[in-house]
This record gives structure tokens, sequence and C-alpha cells, in this order.
């Protein structure tokens, strides 16, 4: 038999690993938007099984994209564990949701969608803002499918009590509110509360509330940096500041949990905020739009409303928190074409039209259309939406932790803000992998 040169060899080589490229590019972007060939998808995620299926039983008459569409539902405490090793057997989905909290970890672990597929001005041009956050330099990790944004809900008649017609639209305007509305009993301790701040362990999503505070002061937290890998820009002082934002975001927090302070409305040994607010002893929760049905269930009888987050006065960026859902497909998949049609549609205007009625949240795309006349609350959420944000963490557990300790070791006067801030943000870039 001929032999061949070291030559040939090596230009063989070459030639056969642009033959592999080349067909890992066309088995993304082959195919896309081809409804006759899109074969089986297997769907996994977390969100309920029938709000998924109802979404396939509507779509499937009119396109037969989602003829041989399936979906799992999973646990969320199980998924991301569920999901690496059926990827690593081989015997994983082929479309995967993913949140904005997954991204890092999962980066590796999915494909990119190539501008070519779904181009930047498209995608950019269709998704609330926050679905940037899914995109690299290359295209897309995934295409924005759900959000539920952070808001805050009020109880009109502990503020009618109050003398205070409407809730507040920047955050200032708390340090009046808090002792107009929070009462003590004889030993000071907090009966009533205007707002629940300054501690961690009984607020729910404190995390998600300090986050908003950092983002709207401008620390941005974790980005991609120019070569497209998350990098932290959490702590860093602006050119001739003072303080830092995310300085100024903790001291504020914090300030509603020193029981030296006249804004004082919150200590750990309170009920925790969410259950404070149900039973009418809290003016001001922050929860998440998806929570507003469950509310009105757990007490029919409590008077209260929905508004924007609280913004900061005469500056900063307009912002809340978003919990963002997108569709990816893992490296995994055994049918990338047909997932990547399959995650077109399923987030395009006819799919997310079908999708927000049954999930009770604002749509992700710009292009939908909700009626809210008759909804005050959910136009709340629609507007709250456009203006989600959110960063990328490189591990939820472990930046659990970091700001629980720099929110307590304030409140504990171990350390002011300023130091607080510094000891985390050394933290967390110990967490990034660059």
């Amino acid at each position: 038999m001929h032999q061949l040169t070291t030559f040939q060899i090596v230009v063989l080589g070459i030639f056969s690993a642009f033959i592999l490229v080349g067909v890992g590019v066309f088995a993304v972007s082959g195919g896309f938007g081809n409804s006759q060939d899109v074969g089986s998808v297997v769907v996994w995620g977390t969100v309920d099984s029938n709000v998924v299926q109802h979404v396939f039983d509507e779509l499937r008459p009119n396109d037969k994209t989602f003829q041989n569409v399936s979906y799992t539902q999973k646990k969320p405490e199980t998924y991301d564990a569920e999901l690496i090793n059926a990827m690593a057997s081989g015997t994983g989905p082929d479309l995967i949701m993913l949140s904005q909290d997954e991204l890092v970890a999962f980066t590796d672990k999915v494909l990119t969608i190539p501008y070519g597929a779904v181009s930047q001005a498209s995608f950019i041009g269709s998704y609330i803002d926050e679905g940037q956050l899914f995109l690299t330099k290359e295209g897309s990790l995934a295409l924005p499918f759900i959000v539920d944004p952070l808001v805050m809900y009020w109880n009109r008649d502990l503020f009618a009590g109050a003398g205070i017609a409407s809730p507040p639209k920047f955050w200032n305007e708390f340090f009046d509110l808090a002792p107009k509305v929070t009462s003590l009993d004889a030993g000071s301790a907090v009966k009533k509360s205007a707002v629940a701040l300054g501690q961690w362990e009984n607020i729910l999503h404190a995390k998600d509330i300090l986050a908003t505070l950092f983002i709207q002061a401008g620390d941005s937290i974790v980005v991609r940096g120019a070569e497209g890998v998350p990098g932290s820009v959490f702590g860093r002082r602006p050119t001739n500041a003072q303080s830092t934002p995310a300085e100024s975001a903790l001291r504020f927090y914090t300030e509603f949990g020193n029981p030296s302070k006249t804004s004082y409305s919150w200590n750990r040994s309170l009920p925790r905020s969410d259950n404070a607010f149900v039973a009418g002893d809290l003016a001001v929760y922050f929860g998440y739009a998806s929570e507003y049905e469950g509310l009105l269930a757990l007490n029919p009888n409590l008077h209260f409303s929905a508004a924007v987050l609280p913004q900061i006065e005469g500056g900063g960026v307009k912002a809340t928190y978003g919990r963002l859902l997108g569709l990816a497909i893992p490296r995994s998949s055994r049918n990338t074409a047909g997932a990547l049609t399959v995650a077109e549609h399923m987030t395009d205007k006819t799919g997310i039209e079908t999708l927000a009625p049954l999930t009770g949240l604002p749509p992700v795309r710009r292009d939908v259309y909700i009626d809210t006349a008759n909804n005050a609350a959910m136009a709340v959420f629609v507007q709250s939406a456009l203006m989600a944000r959110g960063w990328l963490d490189p591990s939820p557990q472990a930046t659990n932790q970091i700001f629980k300790t720099m929110i307590e070791s304030v409140i504990s006067g171990k350390n002011e803000p300023a130091a607080a801030v510094a000891a985390a943000a050394a933290e967390l870039e110990a967490l990034l992998p660059y």
C-alpha cells in the first residue's frame, strides 16, 4: 500500500479538521427554519409540564415543527446534576431550559447559536435587554423564553394608616417612610415594619434585592470582557469618586437593620419577609411577579398592589432584577438542527404570545402585546420586564455566602461597607476561572 508522507498526513489532518468544523457549524446553522425536517426533539426544563405541553398543543396544528417534540419536567433541586449526568452518558435531551444563574457553569456544555443562524440585530431587536446576557462574540448561548421580574408589593392599608397615598418611586423615600410606618413595642421590638431590608436570613430574595441595588448604582458585578470571558467588575471605584457604587448600595441596604437609625425596620427575629407581608405586618415586600397569585391565595383579605421597584433618584441605571430562562442546545444533542428550529419557534412572536397568558408573566419579546387595561399588576410586570437586568453569577451557592457575609459583617459592626465590599470583591474574583 502506498505510504503517505509526513506532509500529506499533516495536510489531510488539517483538511479533516476543517470538515469537522464545517459539519459542526452546518449542524447548528443548517435546517434553521425548515420545519419539514425537524425530526424528534426532546426538551428538558423545570417549567410546569402542563404549561409547556399546552403551548405545544396550541402550536402543533399550524406548525409542523412540533409534531415530534416532547417535554420532560425536572425538579429544580436536581436539574443541573441530572443534566450533566445525562449529557455525559449521551442520553440527554436535545434542547434544555437554562437560567442566567446557570450560564457560566454551562457555557462549555452548550452550543453557541451562530449569528449566521440568529443575527445579533434580530436578537437585540426581538428580546428584552436582559436577554443580552446570553450573547457572546460568536453568537447566543440561548434564546430567551421566560422572564420573571422583581417588583414591589405594597400594603395599601398600612400606607393609608400612615397617611401615605402611594408607594415610593425612589429608594431615598424609605428614610421618610420607615419612621411613619414602622412601630415598636416598649422593648423596641418591631411590631409592624415599613420594609424588609438590612438582614439576610429572613429576607426572601435578599441577594437579588442587593444585586439590583448594585446594578442600579452602576456596578454590573460580573460581565463579559472584550474576549467574551466573564470577569468581575464588582467593587471598582469610578474615577474621582469618593466611594464605590457597591459601597453606597450596601450602606443603604444595611441602614434598615441598624437599631440606632431612625430608618430601623427589620431584624433577624422577625418572620420571613413574605410571611410577614401576607400576615399584614409588613408594608413593602420585594418579590417576583410569579408570586402575585400565591400572595392573593394566602390571604384574600390582604389589600395590596404591585408597583415597579424603586429607583435611584436623579441618576443611576433604571433597572430591576429579572429571573431569565432561555432555551439552549447541549453539545450532546443528537439533533442540533431540529433543536434550533424548535427553540426558534418556541421563542418567536407566536410562541411567546401563546406562552405568556399561561404563565401569568410578562412576555420576553418586545413585539408581543399584552392588554393590561383590566390588569394593573400585569401592567407593572410588563414595565418591569422591559427594565429587567441580571449578572453572570459564577456559582450561585458560593455567591450566596459572599453576599450573606457582606451584609452580616456590616450589621454586626465587624466591617464598614467599604471593607465588606473589598472582601467580597476578592472572593468573587477567586470564583472566576480566568
